[in-house]
């Protein structure tokens, strides 16, 4: 009995331990350890979206616009950009616009699924927001969805914009920065969901990639 109970302390205490260890090891962690190059520095991407704020601020005033932020990826420069928009026009409204064609690799899958409200875009002057403009197509798949119910007229803003990536005829309205053909994450953009957080834009390492990509 005595030996029973020696074996089962032993092996909580174990356990324990690699608990520990294990905690301590997520502990040291870093996003930022998986950044191989920092491309677009904090400060440089807070100057950029404070000028574009003032851009939009100025070209959409009396329009009484529908700021579109594209998910997932658009939210975060969306979030920055409306609170940089000097002066903010009047009766400025936020709606978002669901559209998916990455999976969990590298290439689009060419088909774009697009969800919105259309109620809330007809008759409006629509500006769609994303955090990067590649391949072209989702934006113009949602452009064209836009004034198909209604809209105005629509227009893009990107934070980022790869044209060495695009495959379609379609080009955004306003572009923060121009990005070179580097697979990038950070401010929104991710890799399979990871990275959005960092505030800053990066090329990851290999490693951090493929860890990413394939768990």
């Amino acid at each position: 009995m005595a030996q029973a109970s020696a074996q089962v302390a032993a092996d909580v205490t174990q356990n324990s331990e690699q608990s520990t260890a294990a905690a301590a090891a997520a502990a040291t962690y870093s996003i930022h350890d998986d950044v191989g190059e920092v491309l677009f520095s904090k400060q440089q991407m807070a100057e950029k979206v404070a000028e574009m704020g003032k851009l939009l601020g100025i070209t959409y005033q009396g329009k009484a616009p529908v700021l579109m932020p594209i998910l997932k990826g658009g939210f975060i420069f969306a979030a920055d950009l409306i609170r940089a928009l000097g002066p903010c026009p009047e009766d400025l409204v936020v709606e978002f616009v669901s559209a998916r064609s990455y999976g969990a690799g590298f290439e689009t899958s060419g088909t774009v699924q697009v969800s919105f409200d259309a109620e809330a875009v007809k008759g409006r002057h629509c500006l769609m927001v994303d955090d990067l403009c590649d391949s072209g197509l989702t934006l113009m798949t949602v452009r064209d969805q836009l004034l198909a119910a209604g809209a105005a007229s629509v227009a893009s803003v990107v934070l980022l914009d790869k044209r060495a990536r695009r495959k379609v005829s379609y080009d955004p309205d306003f572009v923060c920065l121009d990005c070179p053909n580097h697979w990038v994450a950070g401010m929104g953009m991710d890799t399979n969901q990871r990275f959005r957080s960092m505030d800053y834009v990066a090329v990851l390492k290999p490693e951090a990639i493929q860890r990413a990509l394939h768990g």
